[in-house]
């Protein structure tokens, strides 16, 4: 009978479960470690910005001045700068339609959240996670009077966290009625309007009460790009945007579709542009400067005292004697071009809702004076009137300098060993060394010195310069070298690019006005002159504190 052996078997080894797989757990582990330790993070910097956002003053969510003072050198004032074109108005004064237009547009669920809406900020995380970069806010109208009000402007996660906690103090110091009242006061609404009564009465001229839907529907469509969405900027695109909130009001059950529908089909009747009156050239220069230098946040929401450099008088003198010369000049009886006084006319008469005229194509002059040891602007006048053109001819205008480049050319022979007394040759020259009106004939033929020019022949250099003989200013600059002119041109404050040819000799490059006045001030300076020219001496606080001071006025 066989015997059966049993052949012994290894012990069956059973396959773990997915889930206690290194492949699984590892990941997990990681992932939950990262996460734990994120929110540990997370923890410390909201602590820190919880404590950041306790630090500020919220009265200073009421404090929106906007007018600074301009002081002359004399401490005479000669003028205001509206910073902030803004009238604050309580929030009983504000119409229904707007609030409602406002929140459709800015803050859906500004009545139900405390200063911050989540799922906002989590939509907009995700979408600038996957651009890697701050693309989209989610910022309610909290945040947005926090924003604006303590200049929280900078892009960043960490920024906007900030933002969220302030915004949540401004929510538990204040209701919502008062919240919403400091938001329309405060923000921008395009063309120099700062809150809503500023708005209504530059867009629409009626007081912020007055307003139709179509007009409070109109401006909360301005806020998310109040430059690009002005009706004075674009007039199509405002139009859009307001009927895109009103469509949201209709889909909230703030209007009817029939109110809806009649609202979107109606023209808005649209101011002119609010008057320039009270702003010059030099005010709205030393706008800019101020700007420049306290920053942007600070101008728009503080009210200074600015010292400048401007003599009152002067400045006066300056604007009447451009005025009156082109007034004379456009009188003359072979004058056959568009006047001053027909612009005028032709402006006044724009109504509002209508385009403004084209821009000003009457003769046009600048004036600049600068104090020769400091660069301080005595007197700046940019064109005839600012509120026709804001184009400042005597600072962005680049013109053929003409013959008020010849001392340049001789200060550059003096330096090179010519005198006073050292005779040139003062007679015809072949124009193909210069090409000035053309590319033949003999200099002059297209523009002599003077109706009873003459060629004197050999004379000094002093009386060539006194006399502006364009043959003799010539004949020096090519002894002494295009590069050398040009180079000491540059020394002088010259910034603007100067041609390498004989023709700049005589002023055929462009220069502004400026740059002009600064370089002559190395005459009587005996050859130096100052950095820059400068209009701002100090800014000052109410309470006398010094924003900006111009200590060092530089040689060079």
């Amino acid at each position: 009978m066989p015997v059966s052996f049993l052949i012994p078997t290894s012990p069956h080894r059973y396959p773990r479960p997915w889930y206690a797989r290194p492949q699984f757990y590892l990941p997990v582990l990681i992932v939950l470690l990262a996460i734990i330790f994120s929110a540990i993070y997370f923890g410390i910097v909201s602590s820190e910005l919880k404590a950041e956002a306790a630090t500020y003053d919220l009265s200073k969510l009421e404090q929106m001045e906007s007018a600074s003072v301009i002081l002359d050198r004399n401490g005479k004032i000669f003028g205001q700068i509206y910073v902030e074109n803004r009238e604050t108005i309580p929030y009983d004064q504000l119409p229904r339609d707007l609030v409602n237009a406002v929140v459709a547009m800015e803050d859906t669920k500004f009545y139900q959240h405390s200063g911050y809406d989540l799922f906002g900020i989590v939509r907009a995380a995700l979408k600038n996670f996957v651009a890697g970069h701050v693309r989209q806010g989610a910022s309610t109208i909290t945040q947005q009077l926090a924003r604006n009000s303590f200049a929280l402007k900078e892009k960043t996660y960490r920024r906007k966290l900030l933002e969220i906690f302030v915004a949540e103090r401004i929510e538990q110091h204040f209701d919502k009625q008062k919240i919403m009242e400091l938001y329309l006061n405060r923000i921008y609404f395009g063309g120099g309007l700062y809150g809503a009564e500023a708005a209504a009465r530059g867009y629409f001229d009626k007081p912020a009460r007055e307003m139709s839907l179509v007009e409070c529907a109109t401006l909360a469509g301005i806020i998310r790009s109040p430059n690009r969405l002005s009706p004075w900027s674009d007039r199509a695109a405002a139009r859009e945007s307001r009927n895109v909130v009103l469509g949201r009001m209709r889909d909230l059950s703030f209007v009817d579709r029939q109110r809806c529908a009649a609202a979107q089909s109606e023209d808005v009747l649209i101011g002119n542009r609010q008057n320039a009156q009270g702003q010059t050239y030099a005010v709205d220069y030393i706008r800019q400067k101020v700007i420049e230098a306290v920053g942007w946040n600070r101008a728009m929401n503080e009210g200074f005292r600015i010292y400048t450099t401007i003599d009152s008088d002067l400045q006066k003198a300056a604007e009447d004697s451009l005025r009156s010369h082109l007034d004379r000049a456009e009188k003359h009886p072979d004058y056959g071009h568009p006047t001053y006084a027909e612009y005028t006319a032709t402006f006044r008469k724009t109504r509002p809702g209508s385009s403004p005229p084209a821009v000003p194509d009457y003769l046009q002059g600048a004036v600049i004076v600068l104090d020769n040891a400091t660069g301080g602007m005595l007197a700046l006048v940019g064109g005839r009137d600012f509120e026709h053109n804001q184009y400042d001819r005597a600072l962005q205008a680049r013109r053929p300098a003409g013959t008020a480049m010849t001392p340049f050319v001789f200060a550059a022979a003096f330096e090179n060993g010519m005198f006073p007394g050292s005779v040139v040759e003062d007679s015809a020259l072949d124009n193909r060394a210069v090409m000035i009106g053309g590319t033949t004939g003999i200099l002059g033929e297209w523009g002599p010195e003077s109706a009873e020019n003459r060629y004197e022949g050999p004379i000094t250099a002093r009386e060539a310069l006194s006399k502006s003989k364009n043959g003799a200013t010539v004949r020096i600059g090519m002894n002494s070298g295009v590069d050398n002119v040009i180079q000491l041109c540059r020394n002088a404050g010259m910034k603007s690019p100067l041609r390498p040819y004989p023709a700049t000799f005589l002023g055929s490059s462009e220069v502004t006005l400026a740059e002009l006045a600064l370089a002559y001030t190395i005459f009587p300076n005996g050859g130096w002159q100052p950095k820059l020219p400068h209009v701002l001496e100090r800014i000052e606080e109410k309470d006398g504190t010094v924003w900006h001071a111009q200590r060092d006025y530089g040689k060079q």
